[in-house]
């Protein structure tokens, strides 16, 4: 069961991720950029996956996307959709945003439990990497993404139909959709010294 993960990386070093500024969280504007270089990674089963999803969370110039590049690797291309095809695959990831919780956010297992209880009967003792989405504690309810191994590739229109009626993204189904991998931002403005006057410095003569 070989299948590939198709890698983006901006050519203009533009982060590929959710930044946030100030001790308010403050989301500042996603700008991913417009031109990538687009790369297959092989997979075969989630142990696999979960490698590669996992070497990306420290590199916010990268992400993932289902479509496959039609251009060389070399060559810098837009996200469009005449550049990349749709294509069914072996590995999906589930988006559930905004899902309400009243639990103990450090509870990662019961959260995931519950999470997985939103979507069809084969995913729920299935296992599955996750990480939680950039604005998971910064805003309310469950917030993670999901990554499956399929038994047999799906294709895009397969996983919406899928999945419909649940509480997931089904935008993630489209060949350029940006699938999320790198680790937050939070930018925190620098800190500011106020100066001490000398007599302060002066020693004490008793």
């Amino acid at each position: 069961m070989t299948d590939t993960v198709t890698i983006i990386t901006s050519v203009t070093n533009n982060q590929i991720v959710k930044s946030f500024h100030g001790v308010d969280y403050k989301p500042l504007k996603f700008s991913p950029g417009s031109e990538f270089l687009a790369s297959q990674h092989p997979v075969h089963d989630l142990q696999s996956l979960a490698s590669v999803i996992s070497g990306l969370e420290g590199n916010p110039t990268k992400a993932v996307m289902r479509g496959l590049p039609l251009l060389s690797e070399n060559k810098p291309v837009a996200r469009q959709s005449q550049n990349f095809s749709s294509i069914s695959h072996h590995w999906c990831m589930i988006d559930i945003d905004s899902l309400p919780w009243n639990g103990d956010l450090q509870d990662h297992k019961a959260m995931l439990g519950y999470a997985s209880c939103q979507l069809p009967a084969e995913f729920q003792q299935a296992d599955c990497w996750y990480h939680f989405s950039s604005s998971m504690g910064i805003k309310q309810g469950i917030r993670v993404h999901l990554w499956y191994w399929l038994e047999r590739p799906c294709s895009d229109d397969e996983m919406k139909a899928w999945l419909s009626g649940c509480p997931v993204d089904l935008r993630l189904f489209n060949p350029t959709q940006i699938h999320l991998t790198a680790n937050p931002q939070f930018i925190v403005e620098p800190l500011t010294l106020i100066p001490i006057g000398l007599a302060c410095l002066k020693p004490v003569i008793r």
